[in-house]
């Protein structure tokens, strides 16, 4: 064979291996984007919170597979049951990636698929939420309930499990009793009407609000205040949330120490509470053997509530004195007077045996009522008294005289010259006279010179009577003789 002729068979050869090849890889194209196109998200498509859009499947699935390890680290699942929360473990939990891809829509937002163990769930309630007789049936609720909010793809996922769908009985969760006073029909048919009283999941319950469907009732504010504290010592014993409560003027009788609700129809003070759980509870209250009690009956708690007055101390009184132009003498006593007391309440919270926390509920305050005397407006004076501190006699009182009509007893004193009683003699007149009419200051020295002048009277008297006198001596206003 010569060249020329090898030459047109090798070129025939290679065309034909050329046509073979291109139809191969053509019909392969064509097979890929006609007949078998290659699967990829649209614009704006997420998973989780991952943006997945114009990406092909296959890329996606590389892409989660990756990063698998670091959302099942980074994510948290706390679930809620009433009154406490707990971390589940996520580390054993499988995200099913074909599943997810499967199920993404192009241009929407999708979850994630995830794998829980039932075995897993079922442990950790026992764990966390010891005590609550979770049925089978509510271990498969919550099993699914947990995969469901897993599917959002949140670093951290939150869900509340209980609610009115569990199977589990009610039970009684929180009472409160004590002796009442409670006597009239209109409290009686109050208390009926409580009865039964279902607080839905967050909902709120107003205890005057009721009072208005009872048109009739005659009750006093101090029975509706015991009936409301009754259900506030057991609204105290559970995670119920107060919304509005006050106490009375002072401490109460029959309800226990830092337990009261005071009802004021009047004033509008009223009580009211709410129920934060997504699970409903049911409030009784009845009376018997003088005894009422009030009782919440639900789901049962994982933590048991204990009241306590961590601080109860008295105050005492002050002592008020008022004065009155009606009170002559002594004191009246307008108010006798009661003590206050200052009461601290706590809740202690138990998990079994263990106290888990000690928070603050209340701080009443009951003020006291202080003493009140009532006194005159002015003190009366002591008594006059003579030399002897015997008391002088007043007008209108026995032994009482008064030869100047002055108003001022004349005490009965003896002149030192004649014997004669003062007020006789016509000195003691002139020196009274005196001393009535001189000042407090100068008083004593009117007396003197009355008493100067009656000696010299007498002296001189005397002296007419003595022939051998020549003539009148002088004397002086001390009484001295004056030599001439």
């Amino acid at each position: 064979m010569d060249n020329k002729q090898f030459g047109k068979v090798f070129g025939g050869v290679f065309g034909a291996a050329l046509v073979v090849f291109g139809t191969a890889n053509a019909g392969a194209y064509a097979v890929d984007e006609w007949v078998f196109p290659s699967a990829e998200y649209g614009d704006y498509t997420y998973i989780g919170t991952t943006d997945v859009s114009n990406m092909a499947v296959a890329d996606a699935k590389s892409l989660f597979l990756s990063q698998a390890s670091a959302v099942r680290e980074s994510s948290e699942l706390h679930v809620t049951y009433l009154d406490v929360t707990a971390k589940y473990p996520l580390k054993d939990v499988e995200i099913s990636l074909d599943e997810t891809l499967e199920r993404a829509q192009s241009g929407a937002q999708n979850d994630f698929v995830f794998d829980l163990s039932e075995s897993t769930t079922r442990s950790f309630l026992k764990k966390q939420f010891t005590d609550v007789p979770f049925t089978e049936a509510d271990i498969a609720n919550i099993h699914q309930q947990l995969e469901t909010a897993l599917e959002g793809g949140q670093s951290v996922t939150r869900v509340n499990i209980s609610s009115d769908s569990l199977e589990m009985q009610s039970t009684e969760v929180a009472q409160s009793s004590f002796s009442s006073s409670i006597n009239s029909i209109g409290a009686d048919e109050l208390i009926d009407a409580l009865d039964g009283t279902v607080i839905g999941p967050n909902e709120s319950f107003a205890f005057l609000p009721m009072l208005e469907e009872l048109t009739l009732l005659e009750a006093t504010d101090a029975e509706l205040t015991e009936i409301a504290s009754a259900i506030y010592g057991a609204v105290l014993r559970t995670n119920f949330f107060i919304e509005q409560r006050s106490i009375g003027e002072q401490v109460p009788k029959n309800v226990p120490i830092g337990e009261e609700a005071a009802i004021n129809r009047t004033l509008g003070v009223d009580f009211a509470f709410s129920n934060p759980n997504t699970s409903s509870f049911t409030l009784n209250v009845y009376m018997e053997n003088d005894v009422l009690t009030a009782a919440i009956h639900g789901q049962p708690f994982v933590h048991t509530y204990y009241i306590s007055a961590a601080n109860d101390k008295e105050v005492e009184p002050r002592l008020i004195k008022q004065y009155s132009a009606f009170v002559s003498s002594g004191k009246k006593v307008r108010e006798e007077g009661r003590d206050g007391k200052r009461i601290e309440v706590v809740r202690s919270i138990l998990e079994g045996d263990k106290e888990v926390r000690v928070e603050p509920v209340s701080s009443d305050f009951y003020p006291p009522v202080h003493r009140i005397e009532v006194y005159p407006l002015t003190v009366p004076e002591a008594p006059a008294t003579d030399a002897d501190g015997e008391p002088v006699p007043q007008p209108g009182d026995e032994g009482f005289i008064d030869e100047n009509d002055n108003g001022i007893h004349d005490p009965a004193e003896q002149s030192a010259e004649d014997g004669t009683t003062a007020g006789d003699g016509e000195g003691t007149a002139t020196g009274s006279d005196e001393s009535t009419d001189g000042s407090s200051e100068t008083g004593d020295s009117s007396a003197q010179d009355s008493e100067t002048d009656t000696d010299t009277e007498n002296e001189n008297e005397d002296g007419e009577n003595d022939p051998s006198t020549d003539k009148e001596p002088v004397y002086d206003k001390a009484g001295e003789k004056v030599d001439e």
